[in-house]
């Protein structure tokens, strides 16, 4: 087992990063193709370090952290990630000339995290740029941020997360013949065996466990047809976070039939130790840009990115504001493994400027489970718990 999370989170730090995540994505009307919490969670513990008053406790509530656990997360996350064979964080910081940032407030900020702007928008998207590109090994190759001349401080985190499977995958190009996805054309079709039990079934969904290497896993979940993707996100986290949900292949009756999944029997010599479960898929690339702020209330950024109200006194001599909060994902879930980044990016103007520009417009069992319809995915931490991604598959991956 990786030790290097599991030693740096506790349990109580893991369950406030993962229900961030739940709220996020319940908040939302529709469910992104990527995104990441724990992008966004070392953000709001570094902007609590420099808020005061009721911005703090906003923050704080939405972090799920007290004050002093809050300066320490980043830092400890950082280590963590550090010594992962299979996880990437980066924090960075980036000051204008104007800003005089609290000494205090640098201080706790893990070491070399902290570097300046210089004023030239150009100049200082194309570094910024090159930071995220080398953060997620080219996963993500831009700063989330519209740089102009009101963005006074920059905040941003870079997650990636790269796995193959203990198990791969037989690749075929083959069309759907019936469903939301029968049309002409193939698609990359997956398949797998496994004999281990990977599979639960509940009322409206099923949850399918791949194993990777380097203790990760990605959890895909299909819903009943008529369940919102909201809804099949919902159970999703559920399953995530409770090995008990639902029932196992081994405890239906053969003929039965769960949520994408159908149950079959056969007689062999040997006895079986675990359920058989055979799982066909889609290989998938999604990516998503995320404004933030559309979800401000879930994210605890009412305050921080009211111009009026915000209160940053602890960060920095200026008084300011959330101005742009804005995050780029992307995964792709091929035949021999998973690899997906998130680059997120906080931008900090001075209150009473120019408003900020607009957002522009993202006995044997055998269970066969078959993910022929969108689908939700989320990436966990194995030791911890810890959600690292999630999102909605819309569409499979056509043939090249």
């Amino acid at each position: 087992m990786d030790p290097a999370l599991h030693d740096a989170l506790t349990p109580a730090d893991v369950a406030a990063a993962n229900d961030l995540t739940r709220r996020w994505f319940a908040a939302r009307t529709e469910v992104p193709a990527a995104a990441s919490g724990p992008g966004v969670w070392p953000l709001l513990a570094m902007l609590a370090a420099g808020a005061v008053e009721d911005t703090l406790e906003e923050l704080l509530a939405a972090a799920g952290l007290d004050a002093d656990r809050a300066a320490a997360v980043p830092g400890l996350l950082l280590e963590g990630a550090r010594n992962s064979r299979a996880i990437r964080l980066a924090l960075g910081v980036w000051a204008g000339a104007g800003a005089a940032l609290d000494p205090d407030w640098t201080a706790a900020l893990p070491v070399g995290t902290v570097g300046s702007l210089t004023g030239d928008p150009a100049a200082d998207e194309a570094a910024l740029d090159a930071w995220a590109r080398e953060h997620t090994d080219g996963l993500i190759d831009r700063m989330p941020l519209d740089l102009d001349e009101q963005i006074r401080l920059v905040l941003a985190s870079a997650l990636s997360v790269r796995t193959a499977w203990t198990v791969p995958f037989q690749d075929a190009y083959a069309s759907f013949t019936t469903g939301p996805w029968a049309r002409p054309g193939p698609c990359e079709i997956l398949t797998v065996t496994y004999h281990e039990d990977v599979l639960r079934i509940g009322a409206n969904a099923s949850v399918l466990t791949v194993r990777g290497e380097d203790d990760i896993d990605v959890l895909l979940a299909i819903g009943l047809d008529d369940i919102a993707p909201g809804a099949v996100m919902a159970r999703l986290f559920a399953a995530a976070k409770n090995p008990a949900w639902g029932r196992s292949p081994a405890e239906l009756e053969p003929g039965r039939r769960g949520p994408g999944v159908r149950i079959v029997e056969s007689f062999e010599e040997q006895p079986q130790s675990a359920p058989e479960v055979t799982a066909r898929t889609v290989a998938f690339t999604v990516a998503a840009d995320l404004d933030l702020l559309e979800d401000a209330e879930a994210l605890g950024l009412e305050l921080a990115a009211d111009g009026d109200l915000a209160q940053f006194d602890r960060l920095a001599a200026q008084r300011l504001f959330v101005s742009q909060a804005r995050q780029s994902c992307t995964a792709v879930f091929s035949a021999t493994g998973f690899e997906a980044a998130a680059v997120t990016a906080v931008g900090m103007a001075y209150m009473g400027g120019l408003p900020p520009e607009p957002p522009r417009p993202h006995r044997h069992v055998k269970a066969v489970v078959t993910f022929d319809r969108p689908f939700g995915y989320l990436v966990r931490h194995r030791p911890t718990g810890l959600f690292l991604l999630a999102g909605w598959v819309a569409e499979p991956q056509q043939a090249r």
